[in-house]
């Protein structure tokens, strides 16, 4: 009940603490979620916890939504941030105790039409698996898993630790950015040269940790690279996109 990470009691009681501190990148996600228009009603919500940094407003373009999260405390804090908003327009939720990356391909046999979004979990992917190469492997061929689907994600990219000192006095914490044959690229920068100048918006200090997530989209996805003050000491920059099966040529 105690498990950290993004899930269990601390971590819903560190973000409860954190709303403040985070509201600039919830209003980040908010704003590049308007901009996610599957064509599908039903959401399957993997990963969604108790939609602490989701929006409202965007899930009640919804008429159906089924949250799958391993957490128990995940389901009744996301009535509690969402239920009212979802039964102001009769959207229905239905909730899931399971994990959704682990029994990814039967659920997306159980709800065929749902359009599928990861919220905040690929990044985690590195603390599932022991094996670290078999983690990079694994989310080098994630979108296999979901041809044929409209899906999207928002999931850290990078975090480490970052000095205020640093922080520039007007940071960039919003970059738009693209999967292309040189990787994730972002106003003609790629690899070392985009790290850099993510890094350098947030004060980073020390070494950061790659969350093996930047190859997770397939070629021509546009993403967002969004940062996230996740504390006074520790920062993330999280990537966020969705393939639109028009857009990406899966249908």
């Amino acid at each position: 009940m105690l498990s950290d990470v993004t899930g269990g009691l601390r971590w819903h009681l560190r973000a409860l603490r954190r709303r403040r501190l985070w509201s600039p990148t919830t209003s980040l996600i908010a704003e590049w979620l308007e901009s996610v228009k599957p064509a599908s009603k039903h959401l399957l919500l993997i990963g969604g916890s108790a939609g602490w940094m989701m929006s409202s407003k965007w899930l009640q373009n919804f008429e159906r939504i089924d949250l799958v999260d391993l957490d128990p405390l995940a389901m009744m804090l996301f009535r509690l941030n969402h239920g009212r908003a979802l039964r102001a327009v009769k959207a229905k939720l239905y909730t899931h105790k399971s994990d959704g990356i682990a029994g990814l391909e039967a659920l997306l046999q159980s709800h065929p039409q749902a359009f599928v979004f990861f919220d905040n979990v690929l990044g985690q992917h590195r603390f599932r698996v022991s094996d670290q190469d078999q983690a990079e492997t694994d989310l080098q061929d994630f979108a296999k898993r979901l041809q044929g689907r409209e899906w999207g994600s928002v999931h850290d990219l990078f975090s480490g630790p970052v000095e205020p000192a640093l922080v520039p006095s007007r940071p960039q914490r919003r970059f738009a950015s693209e999967i292309t044959t040189m990787g994730l690229t972002s106003g003609g920068l790629h690899g070392d040269a985009l790290h850099r100048r993510l890094l350098t918006q947030v004060g980073a200090s020390r070494v950061w940790m790659d969350h093996f997530t930047s190859p997770v989209f397939p070629i021509g996805t546009s993403n967002a690279l969004i940062s996230w003050r996740f504390s006074k000491e520790y920062a993330h920059w999280l990537q966020a996109g969705w393939v639109s099966l028009n857009r990406n040529g899966f249908a």
